[in-house]
C-alpha cells in the first residue's frame, strides 16, 4: 500500500502548528502537498529533467513543522526519496551524508542560502553531486508553501513557485493524497549507526512504512477524534511514524517546532491532545514539572519507545497523568514499531512494566542463539524480526546484509543485535544490546565514529569512547584519552575543539585523560568494560 492511498482527504483537522496557531484540514494539506509536488511536475522546474531517469533523492534540513510534514508527503507520494537530516549536524557530518546519499537536492528554511555560516548550505556546495538548494516557507496570503530553487554552486535563483507557474498540471480532485508512488518504491532513507563507525543506509519502501503505520493504528485503536502531540523529531523514524499513523487514522497532530517542557502543559490545555509518544528522557523531564490538577486524566494514554523505561518512571507517569502508559519496542530497520504492550481492556495479554509487549499486527519476532536456532520462553538470546514492515536490506552494504539477515521457515529475518526473551505470557523483555551502540535518550550513537573524530586531534595518541549509565538519558558518553608524548591536553580544550566536529548530542560528557588505556593480552581495548574501569557502573 502506498502512502497517498492511506491518507484520505476531508475537512477534518489534520495539522496544528502551535507557534503560529495555524490549523489545517486534510483538504488544505492536500492542496499544499499538490503544490509542492510541482517541484517535480512543473515543466520549467530544474528538477523535472533531473528526475526523468531515476527516483530523486531529496534531503531536508528543517525543524519540526508544516514545512517538513508537507515536504515528506510531497516527495514520497511523487515517487521520490526523502532523507530528513538533523539540523544540528556539523558541516562535515552533512557533507558525509549528502555525499553518501548522492543527493539531488536539499530543502532548507527561507533565506537559508544567504547565511554564510550555514552548515548545510556549505556542505551542499561541497557535495560531489551538486545538489540544488530549495528554500521553503509558508505563504499565509495564499495558504500555500512556496519554494525557490537555487543553483548549488552560484546560488543563482533558478525557479520560484510564486513566479514560475507555467506548465503546472491541473489539480485532480480525489479522496486521497495526489501522487503516483508505487508500493515497492523506496520512500525514505535513514542512516543508522553501526559498530564499524560508518553509518548504514536503511531504505524503507511505501509498503514498509504503511505496514508499520497500520500496526500502530491497530495497537492503540487510533481514531479520527484522537489528537497526537508530536514531541519526537521528524528526522527520526519514531517521530515520523506516530505522525503518519495519526494522519492515516484521520486524527490530528499538534506539531511544535521543538520540544519545550515549559510549553507542554499550556499546549495540552489549549489544544486538548489525547496522547503523545516519546523516549524515557522526555518523560522524566515532564515529571520534573508539576502537572496542573485540572489536566490530570486528560490524556487517553502515553506511549514510551526507543529506549528502556525504568519501572519507577512508569509508575510515576501513570500516577501523575492519570492515564495508562504503554511501552513499545521499535527500530529504524522495522519502520519503527515491532512490539507493544496493550492499552488496558484492549487485547488478551495485559501490559506489564519492564516489558515491551507483544508482536503487533504483521510482525513476527523470534529469539535465537548464536547458531540461529530458536529459543523457548524465558531463554535469553538475540531478537530477530520479520514482516512487511522490515527493510529488505541496507543499501550498498553487502557485508552488513550478510551479517544481519537470514532465512527461517521460508521467511527473511533481521537480526536486531538486541538481547531479549519472551516471558511466560509472551511479552518481550529486553536484556541489553549486543552491539556497542550508545543509546542516549533514544539517539543511537556509534562510539567508533566518536573515536575517529577524537583521534584526529593532533595531541591525541589513542582514545576509546563508551556508554555509561545516566539517570536522565539512560546512557551518556564517556571517553578515555592518552596524549602523545610531550603533549598536554585539558578536558575543556578537547570539548571546545570537538564542538565544531560533532553534533552536540554526540559530545562526550565525561573525559578521562590518562597515561594508558587498559588492554587485553592481544592489545584490544574492551569497550564494554570501560564504564566499569572508570567507575561509572554504579547506579545513578
Amino acid at each position: 500500500m502506498s502512502l497517498q492511498s492511506l491518507i484520505q482527504v476531508s475537512n477534518k483537522t489534520a495539522v496544528i502548528v502551535p507557534e503560529s496557531k495555524l490549523e489545517l484540514s486534510y483538504s488544505q494539506l492536500n492542496i499544499i502537498v499538490y503544490h509542492l509536488q510541482s517541484i517535480f511536475t512543473n515543466s520549467v522546474s530544474p528538477l523535472t529533467d533531473k528526475g526523468s531517469q531515476k527516483q530523486l533523492r531529496i534531503a531536508t534540513c528543517l525543524p519540526n513543522g508544516l514545512e517538513l510534514i508537507a515536504s515528506f508527503l510531497a516527495i514520497t507520494t511523487a515517487g521520490n526519496v526523502i532523507t530528513p537530516l538533523n539540523p544540528k549536524y556539523t558541516r562535515s557530518e552533512f557533507l558525509s551524508y549528502l555525499s553518501d546519499l548522492e543527493t539531488d537536492a536539499v530543502i532548507v528554511p527561507r533565506y537559508g542560502h544567504l547565511k554564510p555560516d550555514s552548515e548545510i548550505v556549505s556542505a551542499a556546495r561541497a557535495s560531489p553531486t551538486n545538489p540544488f538548494i530549495i528554500e521553503i516557507w509558508y505563504d499565509a496570503a495564499r495558504s500555500l508553501l512556496q519554494y525557490e530553487i537555487f543553483h548549488a554552486q552560484t546560488l543563482a535563483s533558478m525557479y520560484n513557485s510564486v513566479i514560475d507557474k507555467s506548465g503546472l498540471p491541473p489539480e485532480q480532485p480525489g479522496n486521497h493524497m495526489p501522487g503516483l508512488a508505487k508500493n515497492s518504491d523506496i520512500a525514505l532513507i535513514l542512516f543508522t549507526s553501526g559498530t564499524t563507525g560508518k553509518a548504514k543506509k536503511v531504505p524503507l519502501t511505501n509498503s514498509n512504512l504503511t505496514s508499520s503505520m497500520i500496526n500502530i493504528i491497530k495497537s492503540y485503536k487510533l481514531r479520527s477524534r484522537d489528537r497526537n502531540y508530536v514531541i519526537m523529531p521528524l528526522f527520526h523514524i519514531h517521530g515520523l511514524q506516530v505522525l503518519l499513523a495519526s494522519l492515516a487514522s484521520q486524527g490530528s497532530v499538534v506539531v511544535p517546532n521543538r520540544f519545550s517542557a515549559s510549553m507542554f502543559y499550556p499546549h495540552l490545555r489549549e489544544w486538548n491532545f489525547s496522547w503523545y509518544s516519546a523516549v524515557p528522557t522526555i518523560h522524566i523531564i515532564l515529571l520534573n514539572r508539576r502537572l496542573p490538577k485540572e489536566l490530570k486524566g486528560k490524556l487517553r494514554f502515553i506511549r514510551s519507545c526507543s529506549s528502556s523505561l525504568p519501572p519507577t518512571v512508569f509508575t510515576e507517569l501513570e500516577s501523575n497523568f492519570g492515564c495508562p502508559v504503554v511501552e513499545a519496542y521499535g527500530m529504524t530497520e522495522a519502520s519503527h514499531q515491532v512490539t507493544s504492550n496493550n492499552i488496558p481492556f484492549h487485547g488478551k495479554i495485559s501490559r506489564k512494566a519492564g516489558t515491551v509487549g507483544i508482536p503487533q499486527g504483521s510482525v513476527e519476532v523470534i529469539i535465537i542463539d548464536e547458531n540461529q536456532a530458536t529459543l523457548n520462553k524465558c531463554q535469553v538470546g538475540q531478537i530477530a524480526i520479520s514482516g512487511p514492515n522490515v527493510t529488505l536490506g541496507y543499501l550498498q552494504n553487502e557485508t552488513a546484509n550478510k551479517e544481519s539477515f537470514f532465512n527461517f521457515q521460508g521467511k527473511r529475518f533481521f537480526k536486531t543485535g538486541d538481547l531479549g526473551m519472551f516471558d511466560n505470557e509472551g511479552r518481550l523483555v529486553l536484556k541489553g544490546r549486543i552491539k556497542e551502540i550508545i543509546n542516549k535518550g533514544g539517539e543511537k550513537i556509534s562510539p567508533v565514529e566518536i573515536d575517529s573524530v577524537v583521534s584526529s586531534h593532533e595531541k591525541v595518541k589513542e582514545c576509546v569512547s563508551f556508554g555509561y549509565p545516566d539517570k536522565k538519558y539512560g546512557e551518556n558518553i564517556g571517553c578515555g584519552i592518552v596524549c602523545k608524548n610531550g603533549a598536554s591536553l585539558t578536558e575543556s580544550e578537547l570539548t571546545s575543539w570537538l564542538q565544531d566536529r560533532l553534533a552536540s548530542f554526540k559530545l562526550p560528557q565525561k573525559i578521562y585523560i590518562v597515561q594508558e588505556l587498559p588492554k587485553s593480552p592481544t592489545g584490544k581495548i574492551n569497550r564494554r568494560l570501560m564504564s566499569q574501569i572508570f567507575g561509572l557502573e554504579a547506579k545513578v
